[in-house]
């Protein structure tokens, strides 16, 4: 999927970038507002081929799979064509969804400078989303869980099927109180953060609240988006341990 993106991009063919995206999608490039929709993603990208012949090269380092959605997280070079100069680096994250039998990218997050890791992951409003969503679940709750959620939202668990809408998703987190009455426990590793779109990517661990006794672990991606001053979970994806 990484090289789906790659080949458009240098071949700076903005018909074919366009197809790669999905007819809603959103874009955010180091923390400007988002972009929205196929059409006005597809003008971005022909604008940014015209700044210093432009290649860009992605480095794949994280993924959440599952049948019809997937994270492809890493890192970015953007290079000069006529020399191999440094045009800029970064970090991207990718959101593809299964459209039939064809991927088509649904969030697209880019960041620059180059930040490690850990000074990503300390930012105080990632944490403060990480939070909620963990204040919530762990009162049980399942209508302030559901009231995270955006209208539209997408969950995909441990590479099953994806659920759509607030409603299927408290259904669902609803049922999974019930087992083991457990606490889950999130750990901020990365974070691309933009002015009204964010994503929030780590570790989870789920505990037996009764004993402390884990039952449960991996890694979790949220990404967020703000409207009208409030943040709400757009695409919330989770992949247990031993499946990556």
């Amino acid at each position: 999927l990484a090289d789906q993106w790659v080949s458009a991009y240098n071949r700076h063919d903005r018909e074919q970038i366009a197809q790669l995206y999905t007819n809603d999608a959103k874009l955010m490039v180091h923390g400007s507002p988002t972009v929205s929709g196929r059409a006005a993603i597809e003008e971005f990208w022909a604008d940014d081929f015209l700044e210093g012949d432009p290649l860009t090269l992605l480095t794949v380092t994280n993924s959440v799979t599952g049948t019809d959605m997937m994270l492809v997280h890493g890192d970015y070079r953007v290079v000069d064509r006529s020399d191999g100069g440094l045009l800029g680096e970064g970090r991207f994250s990718h959101v593809w969804l299964l459209d039939g039998r064809t991927w088509r990218l649904d969030r697209d997050l880019w960041n620059q400078p180059h930040e490690e890791y850990a000074q990503t992951a300390m930012a105080t409003d990632v944490q403060m989303l990480a939070d909620r969503w963990v204040e919530a679940y762990n009162n049980h709750d399942r209508n302030a869980l559901a009231g995270l959620y955006a209208g539209d939202a997408i969950l995909m668990m441990h590479g099953g099927p994806s659920i759509g809408t607030r409603r299927e998703i408290g259904d669902f987190w609803a049922i999974d109180f019930e087992e083991d009455n457990p606490l889950t426990l999130l750990t901020v590793t990365h974070a691309v953060d933009g002015i009204d779109m964010v994503l929030v990517h780590g570790n989870y661990e789920v505990i037996r609240r009764s004993d402390g006794m884990a039952i449960g672990g991996g890694r979790y991606a949220h990404i967020w988006l703000e409207e009208d001053g409030e943040w709400q979970l757009d695409r919330d994806l989770w992949l247990q341990r031993g499946m990556y």
